[in-house]
């Protein structure tokens, strides 16, 4: 099942990429989605138990592509809502 949306951030590249790196790859409950991970460029490739994708980081927003696994769709609306809470730290 795919998973994709779009996070308003307001914020620049640079901006979204060190919050990205340092508030949410920190946390210990973001391995689940993001055990594995890697930059390309602007584009966050990650992998977990939840399912594998990608977060492409543009001028103010951030692209959420993700292909949910079995377990991850069970837990769909709470990955959602989780990321969009986190991104809007980025904005206050």
């Amino acid at each position: 099942m795919k998973l994709e949306f779009v996070i308003e951030t307001g914020k620049s590249v640079a901006e979204t990429r060190v919050f990205i790196d340092q508030k949410i790859l920190a946390r210990p409950e973001a391995t689940m989605l993001l055990a594995e991970h890697r930059w390309e460029g602007n584009v966050l490739h990650a992998s977990g138990s939840l399912g594998t994708g990608t977060m492409t980081v543009e001028h103010g927003k951030v692209l959420v592509d993700l292909e949910l696994s079995a377990f991850g769709q069970v837990a769909r609306n709470q990955i959602e809502r989780t990321l969009n809470e986190q991104f809007k730290r980025l904005s206050q």
